[in-house]
């Protein structure tokens, strides 16, 4: 009976990774855990295993609902653009059909069971302005920028203008897809999807989901929920092209190089509220050898032994939790010189993290014209959050080992030589008997300051000139419709400097959000 139950419980828990969580999925994690007194991996580790089953409606499913297929569409309207290029005073229209095919299968009915999950998605996006022409060009044309470049909130790796005779609109389309082997205590994963790896629901120091999806793996193993061992493998796009073939290719066909990340990391819970995680990082040019992908050593270490001169980076970061309080925060080091360390002409340079999270608990009631009750929970997480890197942070003396990944900075989305400050109010209005979200309030200021990166000595931070800044107070309404149809509003006022056409704007955006990452 008793393994019955396990069972059971094993089916429930083990719907595989969840990639189409959202920001407020992660801080719904983080309000679970203030609650609970207790840190869970989900705080420090995306995308983590999916807790209960997605109510989206079946195109097709067999009957033991272990093949799924689900349809996707998004549509959302920006009188900004969406901070897509530096013209901003574009009304722009975007729209998302797409496919979601899934697939569960337990393989050993042990006393701790171990399932198969095969997830792929497919979105094919295509904005257009409204009153006037949005077209970015070509992702593979000359000094081409990122889609969305000095926005956190959107990252795709690929665009293209519309083939129509009119030109006006971009398409762009996104493939996310991954075979896990998972266990209550395991996961492991190889696909193509967006991770994240810290303590942050925003934007980590060393890896971040507010890049574009990347083919990588990924095996996460939970020792009896002490300690927590992790090992990520990819393949980053760099862009830059292979020269070495001339007299086989123009210059429009040759050879991209990829870069490499290897991410290992031990997270220790010390306590139940309180957990070190420690990690090192590799990005360095793709190549055979099998230097970095064996994860049970220093590779700081290797890296003297192998005379590498690849982009080594380092660091730890933590997460406490006190009664309604989470303090969490870390610090990435990049190129340490461990007998330098404070010295002033040393290649130590830094990206620090600290944030703070306060939980405010409200249950509500009223009475209809019937006397019947009808009661609410509210839940309000208050959310302090600062972050900076060094100029020399995110940027290495050879190209192919800088730590991006097409275009996007791999870590803190502001990338290095900048300073990233924000302070958001998020109301989580439920019903109190099933605790299911109806209302989203989320009111924010976030406050950028984007330099650019230098690898020199000496150099400050934010000392460059021209200065990028980018000031955003704002108001986000989600409120979820129908089968997971999420409708959300935002009311944005930006003040920025050296980013778009119009300095100070007014952003008013909506969206209907049906099973896509948001």
């Amino acid at each position: 009976m008793l393994q019955c139950f396990i069972i059971f419980i094993s089916l429930i828990v083990s719907q595989g990774l969840d990639f189409n969580a959202d920001i407020y999925d992660h801080i719904l994690d983080e309000i679970s855990a203030i609650d609970n007194g207790k840190i869970s991996s989900s705080l420090f580790l995306y995308p983590s295993i999916q807790k209960k089953q997605d109510n989206f409606y079946n195109l097709i499913s067999d009957k033991n609902n272990q093949f799924q297929i689900y349809p996707v569409m998004a549509i959302r309207y920006s009188n900004s653009g969406f901070e897509i290029n530096e013209n901003n005073s574009i009304e722009s229209l975007w729209v998302s059909p797409g496919i979601d095919v899934r697939f569960n299968q337990l393989l050993f009915k042990l006393f701790s069971p171990i399932w198969i999950n095969a997830s792929f998605k497919f979105y094919k996006h295509s904005a257009y302005g409204i009153n006037d022409k949005l077209n970015l060009g070509n992702t593979f044309s000359n000094d081409s920028d990122p889609f969305s470049k000095f926005n956190p909130d959107y990252a795709y790796g690929f665009y293209k203008a519309v083939e129509t005779s009119s030109q006006n609109g971009i398409d762009f389309d996104e493939s996310i897809g991954a075979l896990s082997i998972i266990n209550t205590n395991f996961d492991i994963t190889f696909g193509k999807f967006r991770s994240s790896l810290g303590p942050s629901s925003y934007s980590n120091l060393s890896l971040s989901n507010t890049i574009p999806a990347f083919n990588q793996l990924r095996i996460h193993y939970n020792f009896l929920n002490k300690i927590f061992f992790t090992f990520i493998m990819g393949d980053l796009f760099s862009g830059i092209k292979y020269s070495g073939l001339n007299e086989y290719y123009d210059d429009n066909e040759k050879q991209i190089l990829n870069r490499k990340i290897y991410n290992h990391r031990l997270d220790f819970k010390l306590s139940k509220n309180f957990r070190l995680g420690f990690y090192e990082q590799i990005i360095k040019f793709s190549d055979n050898s099998f230097s970095y992908m064996n994860p049970f050593q220093l590779y700081w270490s290797e890296q003297h032994q192998q005379g590498d001169v690849d982009n080594l980076q380092m660091g730890f970061d933590f997460d406490f939790i006190n009664g309604k309080n989470r303090l969490y925060g870390g610090l990435l080091i990049d190129e340490w010189a461990p007998y330098d360390t404070f010295t002033d002409d040393a290649q130590n340079w830094f990206a620090t993290q600290v944030g703070y999270s306060r939980l405010f608990n409200l249950n509500a009631g009223y009475k209809d014209f019937s006397g019947k009750k009808w009661q609410r929970n509210f839940k309000g997480l208050l959310k302090i959050e600062y972050s900076s890197a060094e100029p020399q942070v995110y940027i290495h003396k050879f190209e192919i080992n800088n730590p991006y990944h097409h275009g996007y900075p791999i870590g803190l989305w502001s990338g290095g030589n900048s300073i990233d400050k924000r302070v958001s109010f998020i109301l989580f209005v439920n019903n109190f008997e099933d605790n299911i979200n109806r209302f989203i309030v989320d009111i924010g200021y976030q406050n950028t300051r984007i330099g650019t990166p230098e690898y020199t000595q000496g150099v400050s931070l934010l000392s460059s000139d021209n200065i990028k800044i980018r000031d955003l107070l704002y108001l986000k309404i989600q409120k979820p419709i129908y089968f997971n149809i999420d409708f959300n509003f935002k009311v944005g006022y930006y003040k920025t400097e050296n980013l778009y056409s119009e300095n100070d704007f007014l952003d008013i955006s909506t969206s209907l959000i049906y099973n896509i990452q948001k």
